[in-house]
């Protein structure tokens, strides 16, 4: 199926102010203040001050499923972030763990950390995106093992380094590509320490010219046509250690899965977004550790059994429900027993399939996001316009803070953007000047350095070996097989 539907059910980065609807506190929420949703903050939701059952309804067999659904929706709380175990990382969504996190999302396990989003235990970070196991990098892509360093692509256990795109275990490096092995080099040429020191002066004031020349600069290298790694019958991008997945991205240690993003060790798993840990799960969004999971939505783990859901917490053989709590053998939150759930569950799936409801995902008009609030938009971008002709709700961008005397002017949007305190220190930590942009245009750069979660059907530019590469074929960059590249690679 095409990702886009489900990509317009995860909300990773955006935050709003809202009040409780339970303690009445206000509280910071991925869900909009006008949402005609009922929205509990973090404690509330997961205390037992409230029945998931008391939302319980009959199954009424001359409506269409999906209209009831949404009926049930709007009504059981949802939880205001999904968020477990951190402390002092308020604006922080999809993460675990994590300590003095500030706007991090789908991250576990990081400290003193902002702005980022899948990064995974690191310490001092910022501008991040898919970087683990690091400290004080700062503005970089798909890199682990990383240290006192910025601007890197596809990189790891660098450090003191620069600008640098495809480099391992390289030290004090300044725009270089393809390097393996390597000490003080600027542009792919030795230099000293002193030369070093000196050009790393001169650029870390002028960040986005030189991320331009050297954008230039590694387009001349052989770009390697996607990066899969100890792979067997896999692919698609981004893929580490796993076995027969198909059309995957961003997986690792996975088997036996096709059209899926986001996992670790999932098994049998097809056409889901978020299912690290999780077997024979399919059309799911956020389903972590859990089994036999169908068309739901941010399903907690331990959970089995489970259509049709949305919220719900170690809970098993449940069809259509919302926000459960360790419930079993409920349809649209209703308690069955076992043999009487079995019974009419299998007559609504009758039911569904006369309406040709069962078997699709939840309909677009019906979640509980904008499409610009979610990773819909990353991935598939559309205006406003197009968004709402094709059923997608919008939310227009809060205009109140623009051009407030005294902040900072992004320079790309034009837009106000505020410096936090513990952002500033990170700066003085890694030598590098306030950035010039907002946080949000920042985050949109990242995502466009990152080659799209698609495939196309192409030559090894150097050997003409047929190759499915990440890099559509109107990219200007030398793509070429992982054999070739291994022959250019510097070392």
């Amino acid at each position: 199926m095409n990702n886009q539907q489900l990509y317009a059910y995860r909300n990773e980065n955006s935050f709003y102010k809202r009040t409780c609807d339970s303690c009445k506190k206000s509280v910071i929420s991925i869900f909009h203040p006008a949402s005609p949703h009922t929205v509990y903050c973090n404690e509330c939701w997961w205390s037992d001050k409230w029945d998931p059952l008391s939302y319980g309804r009959d199954f009424d067999f001359t409506r269409p499923f999906f209209e009831q659904f949404a009926e049930l929706l709007r009504k059981a709380p949802l939880v205001s972030l999904v968020i477990g175990d951190s402390e002092n990382s308020d604006y922080t969504n999809y993460a675990m763990w994590n300590k003095n996190c500030y706007m991090v999302s789908s991250s576990d396990y990081n400290q003193d950390s902002l702005y980022s989003s899948y990064i995974f235990r690191c310490k001092d970070c910022s501008d991040c995106i898919f970087v683990s196991d690091s400290e004080l990098v700062y503005e970089s892509i798909d890199s682990k093992r990383c240290y006192s360093s910025a601007f890197l692509q596809n990189c790891s256990s660098c450090t003191d380094s620069l600008f640098c795109y495809d480099c391992r275990n390289c030290e004090k490096c300044i725009g270089c590509v393809d390097f393996r092995n390597k000490n003080l080099q600027i542009f792919n040429q030795p230099c000293t320490q002193e030369q070093f020191d000196e050009f790393r002066r001169k650029i870390v004031n002028h960040t986005a010219e030189f991320l331009h020349e050297f954008n230039n600069f590694k387009i001349k290298f052989p770009h390697k046509f996607a990066e899969i790694d100890n792979c067997v019958n896999s692919y698609g991008d981004n893929l580490i250690r796993s076995k027969n997945c198909q059309n995957c991205f961003d997986m690792v240690e996975s088997q036996d899965c096709e059209n899926c993003t986001l996992g670790i060790k999932a098994r049998n798993c097809t056409d889901s977004i978020g299912v690290p840990d999780s077997e024979l799960c399919h059309q799911v969004v956020g389903c972590p550790g859990n089994y036999d999971i169908k068309s739901s939505v941010l399903i907690w783990p331990k959970s089995s059994f489970l259509e049709y859901c949305l919220f719900c917490r170690t809970s098993n053989n449940c069809f259509g429900c919302v926000s459960l709590h360790k419930n079993q053998y409920c349809i649209l939150n209703k308690q069955y027993s076992k043999e009487n759930y079995e019974v009419m569950k299998n007559r609504i799936i009758e039911y569904m399939k006369n309406t040709g409801e069962y078997g699709r995902f939840f309909p677009i008009a019906i979640s509980p996001f904008a499409y610009n609030e979610t990773i819909a938009q990353d991935y598939f971008p559309l205006k406003k316009e197009a968004a709402i002709s094709l059923g997608y709700g919008w939310a227009d961008p809060d205009n109140r803070a623009e051009m407030v005397a005294g902040l900072p002017i992004c320079t790309n949007c034009g837009k106000n953007y505020r410096l936090i305190s513990q952002e500033l220190a990170l700066y003085e930590k890694i030598d590098f000047p306030v950035p010039q942009m907002c946080p949000e245009c920042r985050r949109k750069r990242r995502m466009s350095a990152r080659n799209p979660r698609a495939l196309w059907d192409r030559n090894c530019m150097k050997c003409g070996v047929d190759i499915k590469s990440s890099f559509g074929p109107n990219r200007p960059e030398i793509v070429c097989c992982e054999k070739c590249h291994l022959d250019a690679v510097s070392g």
